[in-house]
């Protein structure tokens, strides 16, 4: 004879309920905030690196233009007025030593102001080259906008400045002579900022340092034969 009624249930095992809606919202509602809190952490880390790194860029190529510079300037024989920005550069001229040949030869730095690119151009005293001719790349990435150097007096100054010898000094890049002194030689005074990377990881570097041509004397003449080598 068969029976009509229901068949008893089994009993659970205790803790297998399970879990409600509540307690996924909440686990979820935690773990979003821990997964915020750890990619603004890496975001972080990541733009100070970069930062890092575009400071490094910005002042490693500063110094290569300061040590390049410092050999071609410090033995000098003359050094040219700094131009005012002619056709979107700026130029300064100076006569060296041809170290190949013993020869003097004709030398000039060239800030491209839209490319923000330092070039030296060489040429044989006679012979200038073509207006926009290459040269070879010192530094990029210049800052050329006239807010980026700030020396402690708190006016810009132009990238090229000139020191005739026998003159007071506008002021020394190094700041190691006093107000008083009086060069016996020419000197020329760089003021570079080079930027590095995007607005948000920029890394700035600069450059303010007054090269001493010692070449040159009280007597040296305004007027040189590289002073051709101007575009006009």
């Amino acid at each position: 004879m068969t029976s009509d009624r229901p068949l008893p249930r089994r009993a659970r095992p205790a803790g297998d309920d399970g879990i409600s809606l509540i307690e996924v919202v909440v686990s979820l509602g935690v773990l979003g905030v821990l997964m915020a809190v750890f990619t603004a952490g890496v975001l972080q880390v990541y733009r100070a690196v970069s930062t890092t790194e575009s400071v490094a860029s910005a002042q490693s190529q500063l110094q290569v233009a300061f040590q390049r510079l410092d050999k071609e300037i410090r033995y000098a024989s003359w050094i040219s007025e700094p131009s005012a920005p002619v056709r979107g550069r700026r130029y300064v001229e100076f006569t060296a030593e041809d170290p190949a040949t013993g020869r003097p030869q004709c030398r000039q730095l060239r800030l491209d102001l839209g490319r923000g690119v330092l070039q030296l151009v060489r040429w044989t005293p006679g012979s200038p080259p073509a207006e926009g001719a290459p040269g070879e790349t010192l530094a990029s990435s210049i800052v050329t906008d006239g807010l980026a150097v700030q020396p402690p007096s708190g006016t810009a100054k132009p990238p090229f400045v000139l020191q005739r010898a026998g003159s007071t000094p506008v002021r020394d890049g190094g700041g190691s002579v006093g107000a008083d002194f009086t060069p016996d030689f020419q000197r020329l005074e760089l003021h570079l900022t080079a930027r590095v990377g995007t607005a948000e990881n920029a890394g700035t570097a600069n450059l303010d340092v007054a090269f001493t041509a010692l070449n040159t004397s009280r007597e040296t003449p305004a007027r040189n034969v590289c002073s051709e080598g101007r575009p006009s």
